[in-house]
């Protein structure tokens, strides 16, 4: 789903591909809820401790306990309305052009009585109502979930086609080494032919092969994260030929320890190969950041040059979905 509106291109866009809806949901908002229902958040001695990374968790699985456990205090549809709502205005307020916004049907159905198809009505409409007055152009992203395991995959890629105007790409997401993207290629094909664009989550919490796999067997045109395709020359070349853009979340790299620390991230290792990047959040709430604070840090802390950056501003600008 694009908003109707075009903006002209510039030089100084401000564009994330990757932002999870589930990461991007108020402290406040989710506070609200929980006291409304009874929630355990609600009774919590320090809830933003279990909402909000402070620092290097040690892997992904404790980052995405930070994401993950707010889902189920939005109980009802009408939560994740105001979850679409808030989650595009506030993207507007950090100056953002274009969204894509990405969220999984079937991770909330487990959170909560809702069913998917309930579930993406509520989302797109919030998003529609948000985009129509802020102005920002957002893309709705659906995830499929690994975890489910690959029998599940053909019956995920369905429900979404059943609101194939809803979206305009697919994406997979989940435990990296416990199912692999090649369990998945039916379901992908099926997305491709009815003309969704594709993106996967591959080579972070998974090595170079992970990234392999998502573009040889589900022909992703993004990845999300990447950065473990440092680790194969033939790789960077690949991808750098191809143009396949990797959607990069310095800070949520540093929480789940995927990178040691901003000056060491492997931005740097994929840049100098040529292989395009964009700079996303990942999940704004989780890592208590915005885009524009990334822009500054990978300027400040990770130290890339004006040059660099106006080059991932490009490549964000030609990898959108849209």
């Amino acid at each position: 789903m694009i908003s109707e509106s075009v903006l002209p291109r510039s030089a100084h866009r401000l564009i994330d591909l990757h932002r999870h809806l589930e990461g991007s949901l108020r402290v406040a908002t989710i506070l609200e809820l929980a006291h409304r229902d009874g929630h355990h958040l609600a009774t919590a001695d320090d809830p933003e401790d279990l909402l909000v990374a402070k620092g290097p968790l040690g892997g992904l699985v404790p980052y995405l306990d930070k994401v993950d456990v707010a889902a189920s205090a939005f109980s009802r549809a009408e939560d994740w309305h105001r979850a679409a709502q808030e989650a595009v205005k506030d993207a507007a307020d950090d100056g953002l052009d274009y969204l894509e916004l990405r969220f999984s049907p079937w991770f909330i159905q487990q959170e909560t009585p809702l069913r998917a198809e309930e579930i993406i009505d509520a989302i797109a409409d919030g998003v529609s109502q948000a985009s129509d007055e802020t102005g920002l152009r957002t893309g709705l992203i659906g995830i499929l979930l690994r975890d489910l395991g690959p029998e599940n995959g053909v019956a995920q890629v369905k429900t979404l086609l059943s609101r194939r105007e809803t979206f305009c790409a697919v994406d997979l997401a989940g435990n990296e080494n416990g199912f692999p993207a090649s369990g998945f290629t039916e379901a992908f094909a099926l997305a491709r032919d009815a003309g969704l664009h594709v993106t996967v989550h591959a080579g972070e919490g998974a090595g170079a092969q992970s990234v392999w796999d998502a573009v040889r067997h589900l022909g992703a045109e993004r990845i999300g994260h990447g950065v473990r395709s440092v680790e194969d020359p033939a790789l960077l070349e690949h991808l750098a030929k191809h143009r396949i853009t990797l959607e990069v979340a310095l800070t949520s790299n540093l929480h789940t320890s995927t990178a040691t620390s901003y000056r060491e991230h492997p931005i740097h290792r994929l840049l100098a190969a040529g292989v395009p990047v964009s700079l996303a959040t990942d999940d704004p709430r989780a890592s208590a950041i915005t885009l524009s604070g990334e822009y500054l840090k990978a300027r400040e802390e990770a130290g890339l040059s004006e040059q660099q950056l106006q080059t991932i501003r490009e490549d964000a600008d030609r990898a959108c979905f849209a």
